[in-house]
């Protein structure tokens, strides 16, 4: 490409390999981990069930594009994807 501020034929007629950029990435988009309590801790309390967990989106993101995040594509300048986190605990009775 050459600098012009007009219109230049040498930027439309030779094409050029200059702006391209790997985009593979790889994605951990989300994950859920949990535990199932026993019973027997709850002792004589009237719980049916009781789940403890762990998940997350947006986790992990593999790339070789440094710039910005690949999968927001064009140039980069809408808002990144958010990690999020979340722990919690599932009782029923």
């Amino acid at each position: 490409p050459r600098l012009s501020a007009s219109y230049n034929d040498n930027n439309n007629v030779s094409n050029s390999t200059w702006w391209i950029r790997n985009g593979r990435f790889l994605r951990l988009k989300t994950a859920e981990i949990g535990y199932t309590l026993p019973n027997s801790i709850f002792g004589n309390l009237p719980v049916g069930s009781a789940r403890l967990y762990f998940s997350g989106q947006n986790l992990f993101n593999f790339s070789s594009f440094k710039l910005w995040d690949p999968e927001m594509g064009g140039e980069g300048f809408n808002y990144p994807l958010q990690k999020v986190y979340s722990i919690g605990l599932n009782i029923s009775f």
